[in-house]
C-alpha cells in the first residue's frame, strides 16, 4: 500500500537524520538543544542516559510491530499516521537547519557565549526537535497500534519531556531574563507571542493549511487527479493559508493586510451563517451513516453507481455487498436493482447489481429490476412507480455518506416511510465525499425550494 511505503520512508528519513545528529557531535549525545549542559549534572545525566537507553529500544519495537503488520485502527488510523511522520521530519529537519543557521559558539568552552536560539521554527515552538518526535512516535502508533507499542512509545514521550523540563532549568541559570522573556512569547511545544484566542486561531488555520496539502495528495493517490471537487481542498487550503497571514501580521501588528471593520463584521456574520449551516448538514449525514436498518422492510433499494464495462466501481461493490447481507438477514425482502446504462457501460447498472447478487446466492426471483434511471432523483422515481404505494417501508441502500441526500430526496418524491440501509463508506476518500455531500444538500435545498427535514 501507499500509505505504508509513505510510512516507512518517512521513519527511515527521521532515523537517518536522527543518528547523524547523534553521532556527528565532537560530544557524543542529543545535541538538538539549544545550549547543551544540564542545570543538575548528575540528574541530567541519568535522565540522558535513560533517553538514549529509550530512544535506541524504540526502533526495534517499531521494526517488530511492522513484521507482525497487526493494527487495531482502521485505514483513516495509518493515513493519518503517515501525516504525522512526514510533518515531524519537516519539522525535525527545520529545527536542524534552525540551529545550524542561528547559533554561534563562544570562545573557549564557555557556555554562557552561546546564543539563544529564538528565530525560524524556535519562534513557534521552545523545543520543535522534541515536539517532531511525538509526532512521529505518534504517528508509527497510529500506523502500527499495538499495546507494546502504545506503552513504549509513552514511556518515551514521559522521558523527552522530562528532558525538556531540565533543559528549561539550565537555560533559566544560564540565560535568565532573555530566556524568561522568551518563555513568555512562544510555547514548549507550540505557541507564538502571548496565548490569546488570535493565535489559537493562527495555529488552527495553519494546521487545516497543511491537512489540505497532505490531503489532496492523499485523494490523487487514491482516486486519480480527476476526482469530482477534488479542487475544493486548494480553495480550502489557499483559504486557511490566507487567514493564517492575515492573524499572524495582526498578532504582529502589522498593518500590510489590514481589513476595513464593515467588512470584517460581513465577513464574520456570514462565516458563522455558513459554519452552523455546515455542522447541521454534517450532523445528519453523520447520523445517517450511522443508521441502524429497519429489519423485515417489505422492499429495499439499491441505487446505481456506475460501472467499468461490466464489473461494478468500488462503491457499487459496497452497495451491493450491504444489499447482499440484508436480503440474506431478511429473506421477505424484495430488492430493487436501480440505475440505467451510462457512458463506457456495456450493460446496465441494475442488470449488473442483479448479476451480482444472484452469483453471491440471492434467488433471482426477488429482486427487480429498473434499469432507466440517471440520477438517484430518477432511481426513486422510477422506483416508485414499481412499488406503487408511497406508504410502503422502503430502505435506501446507498454509500453512508449519500443517505441523508437520498432520503430528502426520497421524501420529495413522495416516499412517506423510507429507511436508510447505510453500506460502507471507503476512507480516507470517504472524508472527501462527506464534505462534496454538503454542497449536493444545499443544491437539493435550492432545487426543492425548500429545506425537507
Amino acid at each position: 500500500m501507499i500509505y505504508r511505503s509513505l510510512a516507512l520512508a518517512g521513519m527511515a528519513i527521521f532515523y537517518i537524520l536522527y543518528f547523524f545528529k547523534l553521532f556527528s557531535q565532537k560530544k557524543k549525545g542529543i545535541d538538538t538543544y539549544k545550549l547543551g549542559k544540564k542545570s543538575d549534572k548528575k540528574k541530567g545525566s541519568k535522565i540522558e542516559t535513560a533517553l538514549k537507553i529509550v530512544t535506541f529500544i524504540l526502533p526495534v519495537i517499531e521494526l517488530v510491530s511492522i513484521i507482525v503488520g497487526r493494527s487495531y485502527l482502521p485505514i483513516m488510523g495509518k493515513v493519518l499516521g503517515v501525516y504525522l511522520i512526514i510533518g515531524g521530519d519537516i519539522i525535525f529537519l527545520y529545527a536542524l537547519v534552525s540551529i545550524k543557521d542561528s547559533w554561534r559558539v563562544g570562545v573557549g568552552s564557555d557556555e554562557t557565549d552561546r546564543k539563544l536560539v529564538t528565530n525560524g521554527i524556535y519562534a513557534y515552538s521552545r523545543n520543535p526537535a522534541f515536539l517532531a518526535f511525538d509526532l512521529i512516535y505518534i504517528g508509527v502508533v497510529l500506523m502500527y497500534c499495538n499495546i507494546p507499542l502504545i506503552v513504549f512509545t509513552l514511556i518515551v514521550m514521559v522521558m523527552l519531556h522530562l528532558q525538556i523540563l531540565n533543559e528549561e532549568k539550565f537555560l533559566e541559570s544560564i540565560k535568565k531574563e532573555e530566556y524568561l522573556e522568551y518563555k513568555k512569547h512562544t510555547g514548549r511545544y507550540i505557541g507564538y507571542k502571548e496565548f490569546s484566542f488570535q493565535s489559537v486561531r493562527m495555529f488552527a488555520y495553519f494546521f487545516l493549511f497543511v491537512w489540505c496539502i497532505f490531503y489532496i495528495i492523499t485523494l490523487v493517490c487514491y482516486a486519480g487527479i480527476f476526482l469530482s471537487w477534488i479542487w475544493i481542498w486548494l480553495l480550502i487550503g489557499a483559504f486557511a493559508f490566507l487567514r493564517f497571514m492575515m492573524l499572524k501580521l495582526t498578532i504582529d501588528r502589522d498593518k500590510r493586510l489590514r481589513v476595513p471593520k464593515p467588512i470584517k463584521i460581513i465577513y464574520y456574520v456570514l462565516f458563522f451563517i455558513s459554519l452552523i449551516v455546515f455542522l447541521f448538514v454534517e450532523t445528519n449525514i453523520f447520523a445517517s451513516m450511522n443508521a441502524t436498518p429497519k429489519k423485515d422492510l417489505k422492499y429495499v433499494i439499491v441505487l446505481g453507481a456506475g460501472l467499468n464495462g461490466t464489473t461494478p466501481s468500488i462503491p457499487l461493490v459496497k452497495r451491493i455487498e450491504e444489499g447482499y447481507q440484508y436480503m440474506s438477514d431478511n429473506p421477505d425482502t424484495i430488492l430493487i436493482a436501480s440505475g440505467g446504462q451510462g457512458f463506457n457501460e456495456s450493460i446496465s447498472e441494475a442488470e449488473c447489481i442483479k448479476n451480482e447478487l444472484v452469483r453471491m446466492g440471492i434467488d433471482e426471483d426477488r429482486i427487480i429490476l429498473e434499469d432507466k434511471s440517471t440520477s438517484t432523483i430518477e432511481n426513486l422515481k422510477f422506483s416508485m412507480q414499481i412499488i406503487g404505494d408511497p406508504n410502503t417501508e422502503v430502505g435506501i441502500i446507498t454509500n453512508s455518506f449519500h443517505e441523508y441526500r437520498a432520503k430528502l430526496i426520497a421524501k420529495s418524491v413522495g416516499y412517506e416511510n423510507a429507511y436508510s440501509v447505510p453500506a460502507i463508506t471507503l476512507f480516507p476518500v470517504g472524508i472527501h465525499y462527506m464534505l462534496r455531500e454538503f454542497f449536493g444538500v444545499v443544491r437539493l435545498w435550492l432545487e426543492l425550494k425548500q429545506i425537507v427535514f
